[in-house]
C-alpha cells in the first residue's frame, strides 16, 4: 500500500485528511478510488491503515487499523555528515534516510567545499521533502530530523554529551572497525562523524578523541564521503 505523511493535527478521532497535494498524488498521479487502501503515518512511529473517501478535489480517510511501524531500527543513529556539494549531500540524505537513520546534522568542517554554508527556508523544505518521500518509499514510521548546521566543535561535543557512543571513521585509523567498537556494549543512540570530499584534518580528529570520540577504520580503500556516510551507516 502507498504511504503517506501527514500532520498529527490532521488525524482526528478516526479520520485523516489529506493535503491538497497528497490529494492531487492520490486522484490523479496514483488514480486511486474511494474504498481503496493507504498508510497514513504520523510521524510518531505508529501507522494506520486507511479506507479512502474520494469527494471531488478534497480527499480524506478512515482509519480501520492502527499497528507499530515495522521500518524504524533499534538504534538512534545521529549522522553528523560534513556539508558537501548540492548533489551528494542530497543523496546522502535520500539514501541514510532509506536504511534507519534518526537524525542528520550538516557541519561545517576545515575543509568543507560546499559554496553555501547557512542554510535557507527553501532549501530546508527541499531537504524536508526529500527525507519524508525517503522515509515513505523504505516503509519507515518516522521521517529523520534534519538540524541546522554547526560548527565541527559544537557538533562534536553536542554528540558526546547526548549519545552512548560517538564514532568517526577515518582513512588514518588502524585497527579499530565500527564491528570491533559496537560488540559487547549495549547501546540505544550512536553519533556518527562524517568528514568533507577531502577528508578530516588530523587536529579536529584529535580534538574529538580528546572528548572521547572514537576513531574507527571502514577498511583498506579511501571512500567518497557520501559513501562512507552509507556505508557507516549501514554498519551500525
Amino acid at each position: 500500500m502507498h504511504r503517506f505523511f501527514v500532520p498529527p493535527e490532521d488525524l482526528q478521532g478516526n479520520r485523516v485528511t489529506f493535503s491538497p497535494e497528497q490529494a492531487h498524488q492520490l486522484r490523479q498521479v496514483l488514480r486511486m478510488q474511494s474504498g481503496e487502501r493507504v498508510v497514513v503515518l504520523d510521524n510518531s512511529g505508529w501507522e494506520y491503515e486507511t479506507v479512502l473517501v474520494i469527494n471531488g478535489k478534497q480527499v480524506t480517510g478512515e482509519l480501520v487499523a492502527k499497528r507499530p511501524s515495522p521500518g524504524e531500527p533499534a538504534i538512534h543513529l545521529t549522522l553528523y555528515q560534513s556539508l558537501l556539494r548540492r548533489e551528494k549531500f542530497e543523496w546522502v540524505l535520500q539514501k541514510c534516510t532509506e536504511i534507519g537513520v534518526s537524525c542528520i546534522v550538516p557541519v561545517i568542517t576545515r575543509r568543507t567545499l560546499a559554496r553555501e554554508t547557512a542554510v535557507k527556508p527553501a532549501k530546508l523544505t527541499r531537504w524536508q521533502k526529500i527525507v519524508t518521500e525517503a522515509a515513505e518509499q523504505s516503509r519507515r514510521g518516522r521521517i529523520p530530523q534534519i538540524s541546522p548546521p554547526q560548527s565541527l566543535a559544537a557538533a562534536m561535543s553536542h554528540a558526546v554529551a547526548t549519545t552512548d557512543l560517538t564514532l568517526i571513521p577515518w582513512e588514518a585509523a588502524r585497527g579499530t572497525t565500527i564491528r570491533d567498537v559496537l560488540i559487547n556494549r549495549q547501546i540505544q543512540s550512536v553519533a556518527l562523524f562524517i568528514g568533507p570530499e577531502g577528508g578530516f584534518d588530523t587536529d579536529e580528529v584529535e580534538n574529538g578523541r580528546r572528548l572521547g570520540i572514537i576513531p574507527v577504520t571502514l577498511g583498506p580503500r579511501i571512500l567518497r564521503a557520501e559513501t562512507a556516510a552509507l556505508v557507516a551507516s549501514t554498519l551500525i
